[in-house]
């Protein structure tokens, strides 16, 4: 027999799609959208909104609209970022809590001879400190995807890459990079489109087979370009201040005496709770909510999936069993925070009443 689960609230971090967002990729599709670098009056119109669009994210990037590129697969920017900075002899440091992707690209770098380091981090998440040349690479997280918490400033002196896929405008990069990689769906823009930032200077160059100068593969679709510079725009107008809810979450957790774990630090991103309840499964707990209505996520932000132990509560010497996930979205309303905080201490309770 099927199981068949009614969800009433969604606390995973994939969200559905912006509607004004939706309404362009609909609307825009079937025009086939010629290819701007031709001069032909279509070509020409379709320059133009490109161009409106590069204006959008360039003003909410702070970034210029030269240094933009678009990219139809985000985890290719991972490549594009990290390996385009580097050069023969340069060392590339990345932290013990950034995504699987960047370890693919260290990896890649360290098996063809390049010096990798993997820097460790505190039980606070907090990226231990490192000597670096200016020639070396940094992959700098401006914010985790599973805990929330909000990196302090990259180093100076080095070349250095940001990823900005978890905390897109909710937090920019207050420190000089050379690239950085945005990722539509964090203002909920369709996926399917990276925005690589190749600063103005930048000693970069593209790691990919070429024979001309595009630092991309160009290989975008242009209504999602468009649509996600319409999501943008609606995020940040619909954005609201930390309204609490981790507080209320953790509260509720308190007041019934359940026994938890959440990473903590000085500043994070208020949308992300990571929970650990170390005597549970994992799987039972995201089911038995499911039942009641409620979708939340488990293990690892970018192999969840699989329900895949967490590397980043690994690196910070937490316990992965019995971790899930919450995002809260700007459509998120007080009482379904309320409910599912009722919701997670009847499963806790019934659980470890087994």
């Amino acid at each position: 027999m099927q199981r068949v689960v009614r969800i009433t609230s969604g606390f995973q971090q994939e969200a559905p799609l912006d509607l004004a967002a939706e309404k362009v990729i609909s609307q825009v599709f079937h025009q086939g959208w010629p290819d701007p670098a031709k001069i032909n009056a279509d070509s020409r119109q379709t320059a133009l909104l490109l161009n409106e669009a590069r204006t959008t994210f360039a003003k909410h990037l702070q970034v210029r609209s030269d240094e933009i590129e678009f990219l139809g697969e985000v985890n290719l920017g991972f490549h594009l970022g990290i390996s385009g900075l580097l050069t023969s002899g340069n060392q590339l440091f990345i932290s013990e809590v950034d995504k699987q992707e960047i370890f693919a690209v260290g990896d890649n770098y360290q098996n063809g001879g390049g010096v990798l380091h993997k820097v460790p981090v505190n039980k606070s998440g907090v990226i231990a400190n490192f000597d670096s040349s200016s020639q070396d690479v940094i992959s700098w997280q401006v914010a985790n995807g599973e805990t929330g918490i909000i990196s302090h400033d990259a180093p100076t002196g080095s070349k250095v890459f940001a990823d900005c896929t978890s905390s897109g405008v909710d937090h920019l990069p207050n420190f000089t990079y050379d690239t950085a990689l945005f990722d539509s769906r964090a203002w909920y823009g369709p996926n399917g489109l990276g925005i690589l930032i190749v600063k103005e200077g930048a000693q970069w160059r593209n790691p990919l087979p070429h024979n001309d100068y595009q630092k991309t593969p160009n290989s975008f679709s242009i209504p999602l370009a468009l649509a996600s510079a319409v999501a943008l725009e609606n995020y940040i107008l619909k954005k609201r201040d930390n309204l609490g809810y981790r507080e209320i979450l953790l509260n509720s957790l308190d007041k019934a005496k359940i026994a938890y774990y959440t990473p903590n630090a000085a500043n994070f991103l208020p949308k992300y709770l990571s929970l650990v309840f170390a005597d549970l499964e994992a799987d039972r707990l995201v089911l038995e909510l499911e039942d009641m209505g409620f979708a939340v996520d488990s293990g690892s932000a970018c192999k969840s999936a699989d329900m895949a132990p967490s590397h980043v509560l690994h690196a910070m010497g937490a316990k992965t069993t019995g971790n899930i996930r919450i995002t809260f979205h700007l459509n998120t309303t007080m009482q379904q925070v309320q409910d599912l905080s009722e919701a997670i201490v009847t499963t806790v309770n019934k659980l470890r009443a087994v």
